[in-house]
């Protein structure tokens, strides 16, 4: 059905965008993930259709898959999804954004499609006709986005497109020709990788080619109709990628002596209603195209989105009300720590961190201290365990407790355990926190008969634990709690991370992690005090003793059974011990790192990313000093000596149940008992030499 033969000015249908919100969670990761501070334009997708319902405008659609090198096959292969290519542009200031020439911005980009028009690229290349921009700034703090889109399209001063004449595609071809076209249109699909945009159809044979070959069979005087997959479903206009289809045709096909030629363009606009494909949308306009050259004068671009009020404004949008709340916490959680790799750590491995599966055992004041600095870091697995309660004078001093948690005494389940791993998720609904009511058996606790199967089955627990877990906390009052989770430790070659306090003095220290081969893990003969000491040669917390571990809380007035330190001290020891894990993960060896001497220049040892590996770190509040010492491992330690590590894995409960009732049966199996023996009677002999001497 043919209209009136009138000359209108066509009004080409502009894009519209349409955003996913996965488009702006994916935003948000890219940029704190991969472009930090690089705000270049980097490559983006959009999508659009030719299956829109009747009367919409051209609509291009971004999900989270636009960023993705490699798009959905689902995406590519539907044949009627377009592929749009184009950039976006990420600024870190709101200053940059608002500042920017937006009219120079999109005349470079339109120039961009005239060289390629010129150059004969976009007949090779149809699809670089269709392209966008995007300039974004993205507040990350609040998730609040500032964007705008541009569709470039070329536009010639004084020169216009004008339409002649529309008719109906099925008007204009019979039934049996249609069908046709429409199998030939799929065959010449199939001759790409991605959908082709723009096509030629040979009016006698009705075969599908490309756009070059239209060109060069138009040249030659044969009649060619020049389509386009029109994504507009507002059946009076042409959608916006006929502007710059136009402007190819205008300067690469056969000029006549008039100012003006005339062209028949296909509107494809094919569609799937009803289980059936139908082409009733789609259009045949004959079109009047001016004459151009490829040294036009003047070449303007235009094609900035206006906003949701028509007006040519960047649009706003604020995601933080429809994102998932959890999400939004992961997001934030991980925002200051992936903002490091930006400028100050480029190299900072935060993975590796992240997934580190920490167990602290100790709840207390350095547990709760530790596991808020573990989350800070953004470990996301750490598991607490203890076996005392909440009392009222922990919340002041336990960071994850309050004193409502103190509350019930033996009614209410206020292990602190479970109550600084629930808390924990209060703060941070995503990690992975979990509680554990477990008492650890100490050298020198007698262990009866009445109790021998619970004690037995709290070790059991305990191995299973430390085998499942990465790096291991020791956060106790006691010296003798630190003992059994030293040895298993040991054994299953596991990083452990020792803190302890004084009233004004702490110590924070890594054990050294031993390979499990004997020959290799015996200590060297001829150490010197200035060389590294390495990972399986470092001493543990219990390396500097010359006796065993035992009962210390026996008759213990009120000052001794409670933690008396200075307020602070927890707070400072508990964040280098996480300082410490910290850089031992972003070392190449990770727990086999060697140490640093003390005197050596720390100027002169970078060990990581962050800094040096020390064994140890001494601090005083007294003097507010500290001091990093590195001691070897003692051949005859009660805890990760050869002969402790062997026996324990020979014998095991049977051996820890000795050791449990009779801590000086430690001294018997290291040679401790027969070094004391020694020097005892060195410092007798030397004794007795010295009063022979004065009697002389």
């Amino acid at each position: 059905m043919q209209s009136e033969n009138e000359k209108d000015l066509i009004k080409f249908v502009p894009f519209n965008s349409c955003i996913n919100p996965s488009f702006w969670f994916e935003l948000n990761k890219v940029k704190l993930d991969d472009y930090m501070l690089n705000d270049d334009f980097k490559d983006l997708k959009g999508f659009c259709s030719t299956c829109s319902s009747n009367n919409l405008p051209p609509i291009l659609n971004f999900d989270y898959s636009s960023f993705k090198k490699n798009v959905d096959k689902t995406k590519i292969g539907h044949e009627n999804v377009i592929i749009v290519e184009g950039q976006i542009k990420i600024f870190n200031t709101i200053n940059e954004f608002n500042l920017l020439d937006k009219n120079k911005l999109i005349d470079e980009f339109g120039q961009t499609i005239w060289n390629d028009i010129k150059s004969a690229k976009a007949l090779d290349d149809p699809n670089r006709l269709n392209r966008f921009c995007l300039i974004v700034f993205a507040n990350l703090k609040n998730y609040v986005f500032h964007y705008w889109f541009a569709f470039p399209a070329l536009t010639f001063p004084l020169k216009s497109y004008y339409q002649l004449r529309k008719t109906k595609f099925l008007d204009y071809f019979s039934m049996e020709q249609s069908e046709l076209i429409l199998e030939n249109m799929d065959r010449f699909q199939l001759n790409f990788k991605s959908h082709q945009s723009f096509f030629a159809i040979n009016f006698e044979t009705l075969d599908v080619f490309s756009v070059r070959e239209g060109v060069n069979l138009h040249n030659c005087g044969k009649k060619v109709l020049f389509g386009l997959y029109d994504p507009n479903s507002q059946s009076n206009h042409p959608g916006w990628p006929l502007r710059n289809y136009l402007a190819l045709l205008a300067l690469k096909c056969k000029k006549t002596e008039y100012e003006t030629r005339n062209f028949e363009i296909v509107l494809f606009r094919d569609r799937y209603h009803g289980g059936e494909r139908k082409s009733n949308l789609s259009l045949i306009i004959e079109v009047e195209i001016f004459n151009i050259s490829e040294n036009e004068e003047k070449i303007n671009t235009i094609g900035w989105e206006r906003n949701e009020k028509s007006q040519l404004h960047p649009r706003i949008v604020n995601m933080s009300g429809s994102m998932n709340t959890e999400k939004l916490a992961e997001s934030a959680v991980s925002l200051n720590l992936k903002l490091m790799k930006w400028r100050i750590a480029p190299d900072i491995n935060l993975e590796i961190i992240r997934n580190q599966r920490c167990l602290l055992l100790g709840s207390g004041t350095l547990g709760c201290n530790v596991a808020r600095c573990l989350m800070a870091w953004g470990v996301e697995h750490i598991t607490f365990v203890d076996n005392s309660k909440v009392s009222y004078s922990n919340p002041v001093r336990q960071s994850l407790f309050v004193f409502q948690d103190s509350i019930g005494g033996e009614s209410k389940e206020n292990h602190k355990s479970i109550k600084a791993a629930e808390n924990l998720k209060l703060i941070y609904p995503g990690v992975n926190a979990n509680g554990i009511v477990l008492s650890i058996p100490m050298p020198g606790h007698y262990v009866g008969e009445n109790i021998r199967s619970k004690v037995k089955n709290d070790v059991k627990q305990l191995e299973k634990l430390i085998k499942e877990h990465d790096c291991i906390f020791l956060l106790m009052d006691t010296r003798e709690s630190r003992w059994l989770p030293t040895v298993i430790s040991a054994s299953e070659k596991k990083l452990v991370i020792n803190s302890a306090l004084g009233f004004d003095s702490y110590l924070v220290m890594r054990h050294g992690v031993k390979t499990g081969d004997i020959e290799k893990d015996k200590l060297p003969t001829n150490f010197h005090p200035d060389q590294k000491i390495s990972s399986n040669h470092l001493g543990c917390y219990f390396c500097n003793d010359i006796v065993a571990p035992g009962n210390s809380t026996i008759d213990r007035t009120l000052d001794q059974q409670c933690t008396v330190s200075r307020p602070g001290l927890s707070m400072i020891a508990s964040a280098l011990a996480v300082e410490l894990f910290a850089n031992v993960m972003q070392h190449p060896l990770r727990q086999y790192v060697p140490s640093i001497c003390s005197n050596h220049k720390l100027d002169d040892t970078k060990e990581s990313c962050l800094g040096i590996v020390p064994h140890q770190i001494r601090g005083y509040l007294h003097s507010f000093s500290m001091i990093l010492p590195a001691s070897q491992a003692f051949d005859k330690c009660t805890a990760c000596s050869i002969e402790i590590l062997e026996t324990y894995k020979r014998e095991g409960f049977d051996f820890l149940i000795k050791v449990f009732n009779d801590p000086n049966y430690l001294e018997d199996v290291t040679g401790l008992k027969e070094l004391k023996a020694a020097l005892d009677e060195a410092e007798f002999d030397l004794v007795s030499g010295l009063s022979d001497s004065d009697d002389s």
